[in-house]
């Protein structure tokens, strides 16, 4: 039995395996495509189960593992939510058992704050693989390959952690980007990147339509408004979302609230109020510069939100 930490990490040790099978159960999983791709070009074959509590799994994680991560990756996705597993448990043929409090996610796996135990014990293997196949077979777990069930259960999950993430993002409010990824429960926050300035028309429609809606907000206490084209009903924005936004050409960054939303004739006028403090994710100072590099690109992709992935490469 041995002890890993920061130094000799579970990543490491994983690294280091090469031709079996790993079996992997954790509560939430994140960021750790490459290291799943290391493990199967090693020869390994991949068996995870993963849990949805709080919505904290990455549905980006669950969109690689079934449709990119090859054949000898299976994915188990435990759509319980609350009452998901919550085990943190990996299992190595013939005979090893890893136990800890370390999620399957970037952070947790680098041991920087959790720690766990080797143990090679073949009677525990056994057991625990036998645990691990009952819990597969308990409703609402679904496995990646039963595609019609899973695509419709992790559609609603895929919603489930929107609404999450953006609840972090209104609520949640940390020094710089760094303390924002330091928390591993923040994965994406709302983005919208707009292409010109409105015109008198759409100012003029944007201010009527809001007198209209009977809310009692004034047009000045109206701190900006956006449009967005597209059917009713598929806007990829919730009122009181907190939202990266900027131009086209990465001028014109900033958060905004958007407290009202209203539909008429094809577009969306989305209102953010003048507030007495504004709130916001993270300080933009730093990452500016970057952001106004990489926003004509994911203007040009459509993006309508930032993963950590995102948020790491101009914050750091």
């Amino acid at each position: 039995m041995k002890i890993l930490n920061a130094q000799h990490s579970l990543r490491h040790y994983l690294e280091q395996v090469s031709d079996k099978l790993i079996t992997v159960v954790s509560a939430s999983a994140s960021e750790t495509e490459s290291l799943i791709e290391t493990l199967v070009e090693k020869g390994n074959r991949l068996d995870l189960l993963v849990g949805t509590i709080n919505s904290f799994s990455s549905p980006d994680f669950i969109d690689f593992c079934v449709r990119d991560a090859g054949a000898n990756v299976t994915l188990h996705v435990d759509f319980r939510a609350q009452n998901s597993v919550h085990w943190k448990l990996i299992l190595i043929e013939p005979d090893v058992v890893v136990l800890g409090s370390a999620n399957f996610t970037e952070i947790g796996l680098s041991l920087t704050r959790d720690t766990c135990t080797v143990i090679q014990d073949a009677a525990l293997y056994a057991e625990y693989l036998a645990r691990v196949s009952e819990i597969k077979g308990m409703e609402g777990v679904v496995l990646g390959q039963d595609s019609r069930a899973f695509d419709e259960q992790l559609e609603e999950y895929r919603q489930s952690h929107r609404r999450v993430q953006a609840s972090l993002a209104r609520s949640a409010q940390y020094l710089d980007g760094e303390s924002w990824l330091g928390d591993e429960t923040n994965q994406s926050i709302p983005l919208f990147i707009w292409y010109s300035d409105h015109s008198d028309e759409s100012e003029e429609q944007a201010e009527a339509f809001l007198h209209a809606s009977s809310d009692g907000v004034d047009w000045e206490d109206v701190r900006e408004f956006f449009t967005y084209e597209c059917a009713e009903g598929v806007l990829p924005y919730e009122e009181g979302d907190m939202v990266l936004t900027a131009r086209c050409n990465g001028t014109h960054i900033g958060f905004y609230t958007f407290d009202r939303i209203l539909y008429r004739n094809g577009t969306y006028f989305i209102y953010s109020y003048r507030k007495k403090r504004y709130t916001q994710p993270f300080k933009l100072e730093d990452a500016k510069e970057r952001l106004k590099d990489v926003i004509p690109e994911w203007y040009e992709e459509m993006r309508t939100s930032l993963n950590r992935h995102d948020i790491n490469s101009v914050v750091r």
